[in-house]
């Protein structure tokens, strides 16, 4: 995996997070770690971790509580952040019961790597083609709307 800033430990109001319902806390823990994930808190239940709160980068928040999955129901896309996607997918692929996508391109000019946990919950880790970035910046232009940056 490539180099990447140390993750923000700090608990701040979280301005967005996803929230997984997962079978197996300390597996989906353990993978999630793998995929560049730390565990920040844990937070006890009557039965094991109620919660485990893992962050990759700052504003990269996922919080893990058990429960029965309802696959496919949760999907959350995050920047790459330098990420080497193909190291990244091939590492994951060794974990069973996971699937992993790509790094496939979009027509929207990013590579995408998709996991999907063993209880169906999707990440998408996406990072800019630098190599098209003329192209990308040529069909933004064509966007309607009022954003910043469009020329």
């Amino acid at each position: 995996m490539s180099e990447h800033p140390a993750i923000d430990r700090t608990i701040y109001p979280m301005p967005m997070f996803a929230t997984f319902q997962v079978r197996d806390i300390a597996a989906t823990t353990a993978f999630y770690e793998a995929a560049g994930f730390v565990a920040l808190a844990t937070i006890p239940g009557e039965n094991g971790p109620a919660v485990v709160h893992l962050r990759r980068m700052k504003y990269q928040d996922l919080l893990l509580v058990p429960g029965e999955p309802i696959a496919g129901s949760t999907t959350i896309s995050f920047s790459a952040g330098g990420e080497d996607l193909a190291t990244l997918a091939s590492t994951l692929r060794a974990f069973p019961g996971v699937t992993i996508t790509g790094p496939a391109d979009t027509a929207w000019y990013t590579s995408d790597v998709t996991i999907t946990d063993p209880d169906g919950n999707r990440v998408i880790l996406t990072a800019p083609r630098l190599a098209e970035l003329d192209e990308a910046k040529q069909w933004a232009a064509t966007f309607e709307g009022d954003w910043a940056g469009k020329q």
